[in-house]
């Protein structure tokens, strides 16, 4: 994307720097002749030059903001985002009183794998783990990597019944994949209530992780409603 970005811009200011060096040496030969209307194409094409610029230049760093925020292993979204969007989801489900769910993910015993089958193997399993989890949840839910083999999707809209369904079937789903060297997962989850902040939310849902880790292969929820 940067040398793209970078190709542009240096073709552009190639372009530029003919425009400058032509109309300079037409009017050294033609003298003021036709200095209005290359001055008038001039300019157009400074107009021209810089409203491209600017564009190419928001486009990339929209690109570059969006990166900033992607898990680079597994493209999802990283710690930050998540923290982002969390508190988003947390004042809007206030304001709005929208059901919202939370569930944390770990992954049983991948010290094992990556000490059994090296790190490479251990990444090509959390890359497809991210890729079951995409494809086993919701446009609308968010799915991030928190760190390591840890991973938080937040149920927005979400009442805790169905986030519940959505949270066993990434269960399933690993469980049966031959891509994630039959590991399975443990999921903490959580239905989020009315005055908790981010910090009562993390604390809830990895008592809940804890919890499922000494079961394995296992979802525990928080008491719901």
């Amino acid at each position: 994307m940067k040398r793209f970005f970078m190709r542009n811009i240096s073709l552009l200011s190639g372009l530029f720097g003919a425009a400058i060096a032509i109309f300079i040496c037409t009017l050294l030969y033609y003298g003021n002749t036709y200095f209005s209307e290359l001055y008038g194409a001039l300019v157009a094409f400074c107009i021209a030059f810089f409203s491209i610029t600017g564009i190419l230049i928001g486009r990339a760093f929209e690109k570059l903001k969006r990166t900033a925020m992607l898990d680079d292993l597994t493209q999802l979204w990283n710690k930050r985002y998540f923290n982002i969007r969390l508190s988003e989801e947390l004042e809007r489900s206030k304001r709005k009183g929208a059901p919202l769910c939370l569930a944390y993910v770990d992954i049983d015993d991948f010290k094992i794998i990556n000490d059994k089958f090296g790190h490479v193997v251990g990444d090509t399993v959390l890359v497809n783990m991210a890729d079951i989890f995409k494809r086993n949840t919701r446009n609308l839910d968010i799915v991030s990597r928190w760190g390591g083999d840890e991973f938080v999707i937040i149920f927005p809209d979400t009442t805790p019944r169905y986030g519940l369904i959505i949270a066993n079937r990434l269960k399933k789903a690993v469980a049966a994949s031959r891509d994630c060297c039959y590991t399975t997962i443990s999921v903490g989850f959580v239905e989020i209530h009315d005055g908790w902040e981010v910090d009562d939310v993390l604390r809830e849902v990895d008592f809940m992780l804890q919890k499922a880790k000494t079961i394995k292969n296992s979802v525990v929820a928080s008491e719901f409603n």
